[in-house]
């Protein structure tokens, strides 16, 4: 483990993160005005957190040693993302520095785990199955689950229970097309789920510090393209009773994990009813919009959550807000148009994240507040246009 970094003593709580990457550094953005110190603990490859941190030591969130010796030179332990070893979190949850969210909650992210939990709370989920592709029955499984869930087209959903995102280790398949894909796949059991009709997708952000209180900030519509979240409205476009509903699952599952820190639970929204799709362990993509758009960012609120202390309100500034996210194309790059973006649209709230631009990547987001989603929705996606050089258009809804 190689020390790259100026350490030096700090007044205040020290927090380590764990990953690089933007959510460390939109943290460290948040931890500045509250006097917060925070040290990141760094893959070689990581983008975004480095370039702003200057207190960091490179490491592998896979490698156990660098991670007991880091949390030593920390008081809280945190994490950009929930890809760690959970092994040494367990030998560090046994130290003097807190592991917050703690591995309970980092295990949640298994989504056969999820299911299997979630639904043993009596907490609404789809139908499921969780196969393991090297059973001996494991493709008769899934041909008998197969032909009681898939839909009119015959398709069925299968995830990956670990590792996947943005629409990565996502497969929709056919009956006939099984027995090929089971002989192929290895690695983490998957999860069957039914394909269900959406009418629309949603996300919670919910707070808890280990004193037990909880905040939940108003619910977010999110528009999915090709399994990556693209836009983001605030507030959702459901019925107060639906948005009482979803606020009330967060709040269920805040006190059924014993949660620390902020955390997303993702919902489907189909045929008028409510189901959870994913829960994310940590500050989310989708939460990008409260920096500007509520009294409390998700990432001030973890800051404050995982060190015990006071959560802040939760509720929004304006009427309305939406995010569009910056994704990277073949050619150019958007840290070459800043400029263009808020001449476009000066009011808007651009935020990039120190990453090389390719074809899929998140590399950044922008924020646009305002009297209407219609009008902010429209602003937004011409800024993100500006700054990815290419004409804006909104995606169908």
């Amino acid at each position: 483990m190689t020390q790259t970094s100026m350490t030096q003593a700090a007044a205040g709580p020290v927090v380590g993160i764990v990953g690089g990457g933007q959510l460390a550094r939109m943290l460290a953005e948040a931890a500045t005005p509250l006097g917060i110190h925070v040290r990141v603990l760094a893959a070689p490859h990581d983008e975004g957190a480095v370039e702003v941190i200057p207190d960091f030591t490179l490491g592998s969130p896979d490698d156990a040693s660098a991670i007991i010796e880091f949390a030593k030179t920390v008081d809280v332990l945190s994490f950009d993302h929930e890809n760690v070893d959970h092994d040494a979190l367990s030998q560090v949850e046994r130290t003097r520095t807190a592991v917050r969210p703690g591995l309970g909650l980092l295990k949640i992210a298994d989504k056969a785990h999820q299911r299997s939990l979630f639904s043993q709370a009596g907490l609404p989920v789809p139908e499921f199955l969780v196969l393991d592709a090297d059973q001996d029955d494991a493709l008769d499984q899934a041909l008998r689950f197969s032909a009681k869930h898939a839909d009119d087209d015959g398709l069925i959903v299968l995830k990956a229970s670990r590792g996947g995102y943005d629409g990565r280790g996502v497969w929709m398949l056919r009956s006939e097309d099984l027995e090929a894909f089971l002989a192929e796949y290895s690695g983490a059991p998957l999860v069957l789920e039914p394909k269900l009709p959406l009418d629309l997708e949603l996300a919670v952000l919910v707070a808890r510090n280990p004193s037990g209180e909880v905040a939940v900030w108003p619910v977010l519509e999110t528009v999915q393209v090709d399994g990556m979240c693209a836009e983001v409205f605030l507030p959702a476009r459901i019925s107060e009773d639906l948005a009482a509903q979803a606020e009330q699952i967060g709040r269920q599952i805040a006190e059924l994990l014993e949660a620390v820190g902020v955390f997303a639970v993702e919902l489907f929204v189909s045929s008028g009813e409510l189901l959870i799709n994913e829960i994310a362990p940590r500050v989310h993509n989708s939460g990008h919009v409260t920096i500007e758009a509520s009294a409390t960012s998700q990432f001030s609120q973890h800051l404050r959550a995982i060190l015990d202390w006071p959560l802040g309100p939760t509720h929004s500034l304006q009427p309305a807000a939406v995010m569009v996210n910056v994704v990277g194309a073949e050619t150019g790059d958007p840290r070459d148009h800043q400029a263009a973006a808020l001449s476009a649209v000066p009011a808007a709230h651009l935020h990039l994240y120190g990453k090389a631009s390719r074809p899929a990547r998140k590399i950044g987001h922008v924020t646009v507040t305002g009297e209407s989603l219609e009008q902010c929705r429209t602003s937004a996606a011409l800024a993100a246009a500006a700054l990815s050089s290419q004409e804006g258009s909104l995606h169908d809804y």
